[in-house]
């Protein structure tokens, strides 16, 4: 890893979540330190962030901005990753790639 990435766990654990504890440790971490924002995909994870007032962000929205900030071709990013265990909804997909061929055409 990178040195400027720091791994530690939450000091309290939120447990009353119902998620996974990956999920858990990332929303309890989250609430601790006053982040506003979580990458998170899972739709059940989402909605606990977003009810304990932190903004969920996807995998994929992170791909489609970096892809419109021209850090990468979100067709190649998205084929490589479902070379992984990532489990992706082929309608999100397909409307992410509609989207981004609608915001070029304008």
């Amino acid at each position: 890893m990178p040195d400027w990435v720091i791994v530690r766990p939450p000091l309290h654990i939120h447990s009353d979540l119902g998620l996974d504890p990956g999920e858990t440790e990332a929303i309890s971490l989250a609430l601790e330190l006053s982040i506003p924002a979580i990458v998170i995909d899972e739709k059940r994870g989402r909605l606990a962030a977003e009810k304990c007032g932190i903004s969920a962000v996807g995998t994929l929205n992170i791909l489609e901005a970096a892809h419109f900030h021209g850090f990468l071709n979100f067709g190649d990013a998205v084929a490589r990753l479902r070379r992984t265990n990532f489990h992706m909804d082929d309608a999100l997909i397909d409307a992410l790639i509609a989207k981004i061929r609608a915001r070029k055409g304008a």
